[in-house]
């Protein structure tokens, strides 16, 4: 335990020094912002356009705009969590998959390992600190995002149900980067690793919602949140699933960076 705070230590100063942090924040709050700023700019287009043009038929233009960017509190934190769920999982996910595997490659294990640290221990040190920073990221942000939405737009979503939202989105993220950082040692490219987390997170999504288990499978965590749903304890079973996927992928890596093959 007492290695694990070493390394933990360790780990949370590199993501700090190493401007990671402020990149997980600059991202989400980017992507907030932009949100915003479209949902306020894009939705008065059509208002615009009855002043400057009378007689344009503007009400199909208009009844786009609200679906696409509705100025309604959860339709509108909806949208910022799909563009969360793509983007900032894109972004990390090509920072940060090919960490580990760079770290062994250039020998920056040998030394700890000599003064008794284990790989495993690296390994879950830095997947835990890394994921934990993405995770915490997209929880700020969102709860942000919410306070800022009920201020000029329709409030229809209870604090509880934001928050609650909020921290599974927050999950979500901190699943993703970490099944991301555990596989890339698993595979002999880390790429395998990156293609493989963002074509699951990016498509099984939306394929799920077609079919009857969608609502049990892992990614159904994800869907909850774009739709803003309330119903809590559907995501019990995924959130249960996304855990035993997390701790299997945990031992791959461990039996992977143990092996006499893989060894630093």
């Amino acid at each position: 335990m007492i290695r694990y705070k070493c390394l933990i230590k360790k780990d949370i100063k590199e993501v700090l020094r190493t401007g990671k942090l402020i990149l997980f924040l600059a991202l989400s709050f980017g992507i907030a912002f932009m949100i915003m700023g479209i949902t306020v700019l894009f939705t008065d287009i059509p208002d615009e356009l009855t002043v400057q043009l009378p007689g344009f038929d503007i009400e199909s233009l208009e009844s786009m705009m609200r679906m696409i960017y509705p100025k309604m509190t959860r339709g509108s934190l909806g949208v910022f969590s799909y563009y969360l769920g793509v983007f900032f999982t894109l972004i990390t996910v090509i920072v940060t998959h090919s960490l580990l595997p760079k770290e062994r490659a250039k020998g920056k294990w040998i030394l700890p390992i000599e003064q008794g640290y284990e790989a495993r221990e690296i390994v879950a040190s830095k997947t835990l600190c890394y994921s934990t920073f993405a995770g915490c990221s997209v929880f700020i942000s969102y709860m942000f995002y919410y306070m800022v939405a009920n201020t000029f737009m329709e409030r229809d979503m209870p604090f509880l149900n934001a928050l609650f939202c909020a921290f599974i989105h927050g999950l979500n993220l901190f699943f993703i980067l970490a099944n991301t950082m555990l596989l890339s040692v698993c595979f002999r490219s880390s790429v395998v690793a990156a293609i493989s987390t963002l074509g699951t997170v990016l498509f099984v999504p939306d394929i799920m919602n077609y079919m009857p288990i969608g609502k049990y499978f892992p990614t159904y965590m994800l869907t909850f949140v774009y739709d803003s749903r309330s119903d809590y304890s559907s995501v019990t079973g995924p959130l249960i699933l996304n855990i035993v996927v997390l701790i299997i992928t945990y031992y791959w890596a461990v039996i992977k960076v143990s092996s006499k093959n893989d060894k630093v």
